[in-house]
């Protein structure tokens, strides 16, 4: 923690981040580290402690770490995992966040949509979901299956039909493979007569896509240059109506009820408006991966003393601007779901990736990065 003679007030805090123009933080959950999937870019059973049993936050830790996030006015939270709907106690985190965060809040989840049985959108709405990511490869169940390792695109199709009667905001995740590259324009086509907004994905250089990436990237460049029919004519949807803050255009063809935009950190490399505290599934809060500033949020909810974490957090998000480290470039972050990886202390830890073009393409509009939520 910060020592004592360089601790700001909440309220000294609060104006200095709004000063930075800044999006405000808002809290991203990792919730559990499994998942009944497998897709080919992730692999989380390749891991050697897949399966471990973390000692994860309970329903109480979440309400506490949402009730001090709501007097800091954070007003979203946002899930994902492994696979976030295998919790038993799911619907309770998600009204434990909604409660905490007030009237206003934003609530949403990353889920590959085939819902576990008794687990109904329904549910998820009726406990304060506001808004569902989905991850979709494919429509074609056969290759699918392929990318993902089972499940079934029709059922995530269902799902997303009920979240829309529900009235909930639905974004889709398709990440970009050469191999399956029609797949994901079949995907993004959803868009022409759904009310969505696809965001087609470049792959990273991390975890199992490392050995995909020298055949199966593909840079934002080329697919614009592939669907230029699409986007033409195209008009821009901004972000703040679409409830992202992610990097890219979002563009809405002509006639179509949806937009597609594209998460590009491969080939786009900044990450100057980056505003999640991340939080992994045994409460290890961090507010930037170069400081290394990480902070474990269990202590201080047994101590009663979350004001002073919360304090340590924007602190450190202030202090990442005088980062040497940082430099204005996108860093691959570390994969959230396995907490249990040692991260050194007091140093930058990953290396720099290449600057725009480095990849293979560059975006065609370079935006300030926030959050794929």
């Amino acid at each position: 923690m910060l020592p004592t003679d360089q601790r700001l007030s909440r309220t000294d805090l609060l104006r200095r981040f709004a000063e930075t123009g800044r999006n405000h933080p808002y809290l991203a959950f990792t919730l559990n580290s499994i998942c009944n999937l497998d897709c080919v870019f992730c692999k989380p059973r390749c891991m050697p402690d897949y399966g471990h049993k973390d000692k994860t936050l309970t329903v109480s830790d979440y309400a506490g770490i949402a009730n001090e996030a709501g007097l800091w006015g954070i007003r979203k939270a946002h899930c994902s995992g492994g696979e976030p709907t295998l919790r038993a106690d799911i619907l309770d985190i998600i009204r434990a966040l909604s409660d905490g965060l007030g009237d206003k809040a934003t609530i949403g989840m990353t889920s590959h949509g085939n819902l576990r049985r008794g687990l109904t959108v329904d549910a998820l709405h009726d406990a304060g979901l506001t808004y569902l990511n989905i991850s979709l490869h494919s429509l074609d169940p056969s290759r699918s299956s392929e990318i993902m390792g089972g499940g079934d695109p029709r059922l995530s199709r269902a799902t997303i039909d009920r979240a829309l009667e529900l009235g909930l905001k639905v974004k889709i995740n398709c990440v970009l493979q050469r191999s399956y590259l029609d797949d994901a324009f079949g995907v993004a086509e959803l868009a022409r007569r759904l009310p969505i907004a696809v965001r087609l994905i470049e792959l990273q250089r991390i975890g199992p896509a490392e050995a995909l990436f020298p055949t199966e990237f593909v840079p934002e460049a080329e697919v614009r240059e592939r669907l230029h029919t699409w986007f033409e004519k195209a008009g821009e949807i901004s972000r703040t109506e679409l409830g992202v803050r992610s990097p890219g255009q979002y563009l809405r063809p002509t006639g179509w009820a949806g937009s597609i935009g594209f998460i590009s950190n491969s080939s786009c490399a900044t990450c100057s408006d980056a505003n999640r505290i991340k939080i992994t599934p045994t409460g290890i809060a961090r507010p930037c991966i170069l400081h290394n500033r990480d902070i474990p949020l269990k202590p201080h909810l047994a101590a009663d003393t979350m004001a002073d974490a919360y304090a340590h957090l924007f602190h450190s998000m202030l202090e990442r601007d005088t980062n040497e480290a940082w430099q204005g470039f996108h860093y691959v972050d570390y994969d959230l779901r396995w907490d249990r990886m040692e991260r050194p202390q007091g140093m930058p830890v990953l290396p720099l990736l290449p600057v725009a073009g480095g990849a293979g393409g560059s975006c065609s509009t370079r935006r300030p990065a926030g959050d794929v939520g």
